[in-house]
């Protein structure tokens, strides 16, 4: 909410405003579904929304880049023993 308010404040501004500088921030919206449980079993689906910020990404794809040169560096490590 704050990031959507901020949007409209740049946009207020006009020319003197930087809304590219806000649209780089907001989240993408993401629709999901979920089971339900009930009592009796599944009870079918739940849909909702996620939100996922372009920080995050970044750093998700930053941990699969570590992770593969660990990957790399331990599979040289045991081929030269």
């Amino acid at each position: 909410m704050l990031l959507e308010e901020w949007l409209e404040v740049e946009r207020s501004f006009g020319e003197l405003g930087d809304v590219s500088l806000v649209l780089r921030k907001l989240p993408k919206k993401l629709k999901k579904k979920r089971p339900l449980e009930t009592e009796d079993g599944p009870a079918g689906f739940e849909e909702y929304i996620d939100y996922l910020f372009p920080e995050e990404t970044q750093t998700t794809n930053l941990k699969i880049l570590e992770a593969a040169y660990k990957w790399k560096k331990q599979k040289t490590t045991s081929e030269n023993e």
